[in-house]
């Protein structure tokens, strides 16, 4: 099982859609707002094989409008 914890910034107003977006990928199994600093998303993504993993990581979560 593959573990990442991702740290997203979105354009102002956008992360009510992001985080609903984020939230409909069978990987996240997590996805939160920060409070505070330059970040605005954290993010749990577990897969099963790395091919899943690039998959959600390099192209699902990218093409996510923020």
């Amino acid at each position: 099982m593959l573990v990442a914890y991702l740290l997203i910034t979105c354009n102002a107003g956008l992360d009510e859609e992001v985080l609903s977006k984020l939230n409909e990928l069978p990987e996240v199994v997590e996805a939160n707002r920060v409070s505070f600093g330059p970040y605005d998303i954290i993010v749990k993504v577990e897969a099963d094989t790395i091919e899943r993993f690039n998959q959600t990581v390099g192209f699902d979560i990218k093409r996510i409008r923020n």
